[in-house]
């Protein structure tokens, strides 16, 4: 009886905590995508410590998540992205921001950026 218990309080809290998760990782419910022709990209648009937003050749908007911290990934940062062998931006490849070696966890396809002073 209280195992049954346990199981459905551990349920209905991470049925309640799955919008914060969410809030906290945009595009995390997004499958994987490569970014084709990374030479041609856009336009660049930093998430501070946690990732890019990419807008691709096509007008697509992307959002590379980096694993762990990345201290220079600011807003303001000069980025340089490296592509995976194949020449394609994956979660192979990493980015530079301003000389800091980021690896990239995920690349998933995404909205346009939240606009300055505006988060979530």
């Amino acid at each position: 009886m209280i195992a049954r218990l346990t199981l459905a309080a551990t349920a209905l809290l991470t049925v309640a905590a799955a919008p914060v998760l969410a809030a906290e990782q945009p595009n995390r419910a997004r499958s994987e995508v490569k970014i084709r022709n990374m030479a041609d990209y856009l336009e660049a648009v930093a998430d501070p410590g946690r990732g890019v937003y990419i807008r691709g050749y096509t007008g697509q908007w992307y959002y590379a998540s980096v694993r762990g911290e990345c201290p220079r990934l600011t807003r303001n940062a000069n980025l340089r992205f490296n592509t995976s062998p194949g020449g394609d931006f994956d979660k192979d490849s990493s980015i530079r921001a301003d000389g800091w070696r980021c690896m990239v966890d995920s690349v998933t396809e995404s909205d346009a950026p939240p606009r300055p002073g505006r988060r979530g």
